[in-house]
């Protein structure tokens, strides 16, 4: 469609042209072109003075007929590839072709790339992450230590009991299995109550304002408390372990028990 008189407004420019009325078919002036509204942008994150909500969109071919359109001020693009590095580079290269500056001149052109900001607050993220995996493994190995010290507890409250079912005819493996069945049934309840209390708590909290602070309709930067799949499959992994670790030691404690002694045992 060459220089078709429409026009794409942004949300805060849409309140202020039309206030709570239907934007989409009427009309508008730009410097005196009088151009239809076919679209309304969705509020985006803004920060300080930046006018990203106020914008109006254009096509191309009908901005020139408001200035000259042969030099351009900028160029704006999306792209959907991780390797944002690469394709910078080849940007500047067809362009430094195009109007003969050498690739490697800075200052030739100005290119900003948001991947870059992205790219280090991903880096943030998975610091906080790991930072956040080793606290939890540290909380759940010191949670093993306690559940060991009261399966050894245990072993030496039962010492006549285990003497009895070994008198009775059960052998190490038994006294081992129902020792370490008991170590990981207190590991699964202990485990299941967290895990609800910890979506209790995330259902709870919700939204944690962070970046909607320093900027508008900026709630996708705030901090929400999700548990993700991956996580509790991890946690719970590792969760298992420390149970059958913690379990491990008092059940070989009670499974080597001598039954005489242990009927003995006072």
């Amino acid at each position: 469609m060459q220089h078709a008189r429409v026009a794409v407004i942004g949300s805060e420019a849409k309140e202020k042209l039309f206030s709570g009325r239907n934007a989409l078919g009427e009309r508008i002036r730009i410097d005196g072109l009088s151009v239809e509204v076919i679209g309304v942008v969705s509020p985006k994150m803004q920060a300080g003075d930046d006018v990203t909500n106020r914008l109006i969109y254009i096509p191309f071919t009908t901005m020139s007929d408001l200035k000259d359109t042969q030099y351009l001020d900028s160029i704006w693009f999306n792209y959907e590839t991780p390797a944002y590095e690469g394709l910078e580079r080849s940007v500047r290269r067809v362009l430094a072709i195009e109007h003969k500056f050498s690739p490697a001149d800075r200052r030739a052109m100005m290119v900003f790339n948001l991947m870059d900001q992205v790219h280090q607050f991903e880096l943030i993220t998975l610091g906080l992450t790991i930072l956040l995996g080793f606290i939890g493994t540290l909380t759940l190995g010191i949670g093993g230590v306690g559940l060991m010290n009261i399966m050894l507890v245990s072993v030496t409250q039962r010492t006549r009991e285990i003497g009895v079912e070994k008198a009775l005819g059960a052998r190490r493996r038994h006294i081992l299995f129902q020792f370490l069945a008991e170590s990981l049934t207190i590991t699964f309840i202990g485990g299941a109550l967290g895990i609800i209390l910890a979506y209790g708590v995330s259902l709870s909290v919700g939204r944690l304002t962070l970046y909607s602070a320093m900027a508008k309709n900026a709630e996708a930067g705030d901090v929400s408390l999700i548990i993700a799949p991956t996580t509790l499959i991890v946690a719970t992994l590792i969760l298992g372990a420390v149970g059958l670790i913690s379990g491990m030691v008092p059940a070989v404690r009670a499974s080597r028990l001598d039954p005489i002694e242990a009927l003995r045992y006072e």
